[in-house]
């Protein structure tokens, strides 16, 4: 089996992410915010595979009301960087139906707090889909939390959903070797 790797060519998430590639280091509003709605959008491609909804026909005495329900056994836990996400975060709660939110910083070079994972991915249904955000999938970072996940939680990797603007070579063919079932989300693969 191989890594399924989803490459995102909606025009506007296209025009956000050539924009955030391409910005200056120096993290200024219009950046912060530019990300905010690039990592939107790319939630909501997600989202659109992942949230299952079921139609409900409610008779009345002259018309059908037509209602659409989330499946209540399902849930959701995101791990990103709240920093990074922090002005979509509450759009996110009222529209995803029992999501989790869970502060992840891979960025800094320190280990994965195992503990605090624990703590956050507690009562593991097996309808519970997690995504993990991370702006770029240029290190080696994410496999740790990754393999965490999978050997120290015992989360299937076909429910892990990662969700990046860029990513490259390396890390796809890594991934692809370690965790073949897992989907990447991406709007751009660099060769590295």
């Amino acid at each position: 089996m191989q890594l399924n790797v989803y490459l995102i060519s909606h025009p506007i998430i296209n025009k956000l992410s050539t924009q955030i590639m391409y910005s200056t280091k120096s993290k200024n509003y219009v950046n912060t915010y530019i990300y905010s709605q690039l990592n939107l959008f790319l939630i909501y491609e997600v989202l659109r595979k992942l949230v299952q909804t079921k139609k409900i026909y409610i008779k009345n005495i002259d018309y059908i009301e037509e209602i659409y329900i989330f499946n209540p056994k399902e849930s959701y836990i995101l791990l990103t960087n709240l920093e990074n996400c922090g002005d979509i975060i509450l759009y996110l709660k009222t529209i995803v139906p029992q999501l989790s939110l869970i502060h992840i910083n891979l960025n800094k070079k320190q280990y994965i707090n195992k503990n605090y994972l624990n703590d956050n991915i507690k009562n593991l249904e097996e309808k519970q889909k997690i995504v993990v955000i991370e702006q770029f999938l240029d290190n080696h970072s994410i496999i740790p939390l990754i393999d965490y996940l999978i050997y120290n939680i015992r989360i299937k990797s076909k429910t892990i959903k990662l969700i990046c603007i860029t990513c490259t070579n390396n890390i796809l063919s890594i991934m692809n070797n370690r965790y073949p079932s897992l989907e990447i989300y991406t709007t751009k693969i660099i060769s590295s």
